[in-house]
């Protein structure tokens, strides 16, 4: 029989903001573990707007994130309506949940490599050339990864980009700093998660300890950001799917390691 509580004994500290943090929350507490609410970015809306013309026109339409669906479908609504031949597609299965959620039902993601990489390998893409792509994402103070817009343009796409939300760095409150700093004081007991390189900068930048922080186990969901957090100093860098579905198993298998002294 399986273990209804796998996560008994571990302290997560989630560092999304608040709105996606407090979904995963329950379900990480649900499964025993105990939780630390920490959010080191927040997300803001952006005014946007497309040409009707151009959504018509598009032949896939890509939602790099929850994010880009929570803000971008209302803009494309407001433009029209998506065309029936128009491939709608999401990286990573918490996207795609979120596009089946507002009521679109034909989503096309990566299977295997659920990234950028991942994305640009489907078929679908493969044969652009004057084609029009829509692509939903947010603004990023550094810049952001390019790869999917770079790549389709080589390919002769012609790529509309649509950046609905940005992401700001967030200070924690006292309150959350100091639940932080005492878990972190707990060698041994807790795991943190990084969705991205500008999570784990933002997080750095929250805590007064960095040497504390970069000891314990970091969740991460890309080769890409692990490479950074080491590239940081963080030591103990692991790898796992962040939607909760996924998360909580793997974090079970992993649960040995994570509580290692």
């Amino acid at each position: 029989m399986p273990d209804a509580k796998p996560l008994s004994g571990l302290t997560v500290v989630i560092t999304r903001p608040k709105a996606q943090a407090e979904p995963l929350g329950r379900a990480l507490r649900d499964s025993g573990a105990a939780v630390v609410e920490c959010p080191v970015l927040e997300i803001a809306p952006l005014a946007a707007s497309i040409a009707p013309e151009q959504l018509m026109r598009a032949s896939a339409i890509i939602f790099v994130s929850i994010n880009a669906v929570e803000h971008g479908l209302p803009v494309l609504r407001d433009a029209g309506s998506i065309q029936a031949g128009t491939f709608v597609m999401a990286i990573g299965n918490a996207t795609a949940a979120a596009l089946r959620n507002a009521a679109i039902e034909r989503v096309v993601s990566p299977q295997q490599s659920i990234d950028s990489e991942g994305l640009l390998a489907l078929p679908q893409l493969q044969q652009v050339r004057g084609q029009t792509i829509i692509l939903i994402r947010g603004q990023s103070p550094t810049g952001g990864r390019t790869l999917i817009e770079q790549t389709l343009t080589d390919r002769g796409a012609i790529v509309t980009v649509l950046e609905c939300y940005e992401r700001r760095g967030l200070q924690p409150t006292p309150a959350q700093r100091e639940a932080l700093r005492t878990e972190l004081a707990q060698a041994g007991q807790c795991a943190v998660m990084a969705l991205s390189v500008e999570t784990l900068d933002s997080l750095l930048d929250s805590v007064g300890d960095q040497h504390a922080l970069k000891r314990v186990p970091l969740l991460v969901p890309h080769p890409r950001v692990g490479s950074a957090a080491a590239d940081r100093g963080f030591t103990r860098v692991f790898e796992v799917p962040m939607s909760a579905p996924e998360l909580i198993p793997a974090l079970a298998a992993l649960k040995p390691q994570l509580l290692r002294h």
